[in-house]
C-alpha cells in the first residue's frame, strides 16, 4: 500500500491500484471528521469498506466512469448520520463538498500527467440527505480548476 501524508490528510493507494492505473472504475473514499481536523482518502478498485461505516463523519465516494465517449468523475456525499437531518447543515454543505473534491483531485495529481484528458472531465456530485429538497446532483467544475488553485 502506497501512503502519502499531505498537509491535512492521509492518502492510501490500495493495491493492485497504482498512481496511474486503473482509470475506468477508479474509486475514491474520502472520510472527513466532523470537526475537520483529520481526513483520510483511499484510492483503489473498490470503495474502502472499513471507512464506509463511519457514523459521525462526512464521507465522499467518487468514481471515474465513461459516459457518452468521455470520462466523468461521479460522486456522492454522505453527511454523518447525526448531520443528515440537519436542514441548516444540508443547506450549507456546498463549500465542504468543494473542499473534498479539491482534496481528491490534488491527491491524485500524478494520474493527470499520465491521462491528461481527465483534466477536462466534468465532476458531478450527488448530495445525500434525509430531507428530499436537499438531495441534488451538482456540477463541481473540472479537475484542472482545482489544480490551478
Amino acid at each position: 500500500m502506497e501512503k502519502f501524508q499531505l498537509d491535512e490528510f492521509s492518502v492510501a493507494i490500495l493495491p493492485p491500484a497504482t498512481a496511474y492505473h486503473p482509470v475506468d472504475g477508479r474509486k475514491y473514499t474520502l472520510i472527513m471528521s466532523t470537526d475537520e481536523t483529520s481526513s483520510h482518502l483511499a484510492i483503489g478498485y473498490k470503495y474502502e469498506v472499513a471507512l464506509l461505516h463511519s457514523e459521525n463523519k462526512s464521507m465522499l465516494t467518487a468514481e471515474w466512469k465513461p459516459r457518452l465517449g468521455e470520462y466523468i468523475l461521479s460522486g456522492k456525499i454522505h453527511p454523518g448520520i447525526e448531520q443528515s437531518g440537519d436542514s441548516n447543515r444540508s443547506h450549507h454543505i456546498q463549500p465542504e463538498v468543494a473542499k473534498a473534491v479539491s482534496m481528491i483531485v490534488k491527491a491524485d495529481k500524478d494520474l493527470y500527467s499520465h491521462v491528461p484528458w481527465l483534466l477536462y472531465a466534468p465532476i458531478y456530485i450527488e448530495t445525500e440527505s434525509n430531507i428530499h429538497k436537499y438531495k441534488a446532483i451538482q456540477f463541481f467544475g473540472i479537475p484542472k480548476q482545482y489544480l490551478i488553485l
